[in-house]
């Protein structure tokens, strides 16, 4: 049986996310929040649970109300592991066997507090370190390059402040589970264009050296998980920006080399970044835009409608399906022979972890 790839994954993740509208995998983490009074969340996650936090951030400040912080676990653990009582805190790790998440854990339960776990895995280190061990209906990945678990966590995420806020009387769940369907057919439009864009821009893709990915709100927790697979996979410099930091400085770097994408789904950046746009473009043809706004020039374009907060989950096909293709076509699975002795150094994951990373 032939080893599913990433890009069979990103075909997968549709399927996955309407799983999860029907399967409710939140209520156990809803159930531990509405256990107590919290005035903030804290989620602790690193990776592409940090970048799936980071793209669902911005809907659940609206749905919880409350103020949502996202920490990597080693600063977690050395520097703000404080716990305050009105602090809701989980760790995450998709594999569950991620060594700084299962710390963060031990730090948590080292305080006397429970030790909230969202995995991917049941049957992970995570189910013996967490006191409660949440699955989020992902199932498993047999690639180290993670695709239909970020969407997948996202959602989640979503459901979790969506159903906390029905469950608080401000909300009707039913209009989470409507946006987020409504993603998903924006999120096979994107996943469809994919093909096109490579074929046409083939030449800039493909000879990518240095790459920055712009965006903000949503959009910047897609920028960066592009960013990070396009690092993993395609080994090259890659750095996500918020729109506007983009400004401050890295801008200042800008050659015609340079490979710039921008994410721009929701009316809200559109101005600004037709803006940035066009500046970029004076300096470097090498740009990328997908976006929802029927009057800007784009690479990938989504209908425009529904709520940007949930509907920025569509454009993260586009990197994801990207890295994978040229990856596979540029033959650069296999990574410096050095890296091997840096992960038998150090590695980031558990003795039990089977690594799925060609090195």
């Amino acid at each position: 049986m032939t080893k599913p790839t990433m890009l069979d994954y990103v075909r997968e993740t549709p399927h996955v996310v309407r799983g999860q509208l029907e399967g409710c995998f939140e209520r156990p983490l809803v159930d531990a929040f509405m256990a107590g009074e919290y005035r903030y969340v804290r989620i602790v996650a690193s990776g592409s649970s940090r970048d799936a936090s980071l793209i669902a951030r911005p809907y659940l400040r609206r749905m919880l109300g409350r103020e949502v912080l996202v920490t990597e676990p080693y600063t977690f653990c050395t520097y703000e592991s404080e716990l305050p009582d009105d602090e809701f805190c989980f760790v995450i790790s998709q594999s569950g066997y991620s060594t700084n998440a299962l710390a963060a854990l031990a730090t948590i339960r080292q305080a006397g507090r429970v030790a909230i776990g969202v995995t991917g895995d049941l049957e992970s280190d995570f189910r013996v370190a967490s006191d409660v061990v949440v699955p989020y209906g992902v199932g498993e990945e047999q690639v180290g390059y993670v695709t239909k678990g970020v969407t997948a966590l996202a959602t989640f995420l979503m459901l979790f402040g969506a159903q906390v806020a029905e469950n608080e009387g401000r909300f009707d769940l039913g209009d989470t589970h409507a946006a987020i369907r409504d993603m998903l057919d924006r999120f096979e439009s994107a996943f469809a264009q994919v093909t096109d864009l490579h074929d046409a821009r083939y030449k800039e893709l493909s000879s990518m050296e240095r790459v920055f990915l712009i965006g903000a709100g949503a959009n910047y927790g897609i920028a960066s998980e592009g960013a990070l697979k396009f690092a993993e996979c395609l080994q090259i410099p890659a750095q996500a920006f918020e729109l506007d930091e983009y400004l401050h400085g890295p801008n200042l770097q800008l050659s015609p080399e340079y490979t710039v994408f921008f994410v721009a789904v929701g009316e809200r950046s559109w101005a600004r970044t037709r803006q940035i746009v066009d500046a970029t473009c004076r300096v470097t043809d090498r740009v990328f835009i997908t976006t929802d706004c029927p009057d800007m020039e784009a690479d990938i374009r989504l209908m425009p409608g529904g709520d940007e907060l949930v509907t920025s989950l569509a454009a993260l096909p586009v990197f994801q399906a990207l890295a994978w293709q040229l990856t596979e076509e540029k033959h650069l699975w296999h990574k410096h022979p050095l890296v091997a002795q840096f992960d038998a150094a150090l590695s980031g994951k558990s003795s039990n972890y089977v690594d799925k990373e060609v090195l």
